[in-house]
């Protein structure tokens, strides 16, 4: 048995070839919006999240104080 369509005008050859060129645009779209989340989600903010923030809240006072001067003096 052959899988291979048979046409009869040029016409239905013609109306496959908009529908698998759509079916073209469609597919590279979407790759398109999924490597943009890829990337998106790689990006360092994203991978290292809220938690230098939420450590640097969860300090008070002169604890705070001591250790952002101690990581600026690290860093700088």
């Amino acid at each position: 048995m052959s899988n291979a369509k048979s046409y009869k005008t040029f016409k239905e050859i013609e109306q496959d070839l908009e529908i698998y060129k759509v079916e073209k645009e469609l597919a590279y779209q979407k790759f398109l919006r999924e490597f943009d989340v890829t990337k998106e989600s790689l990006m360092p903010k994203n991978i290292i999240g809220d938690t230098p923030g939420k450590v640097i809240s969860a300090l008070s006072g002169p604890l705070k104080a001591t250790a952002l001067t101690f990581l600026f003096k690290k860093i700088f």
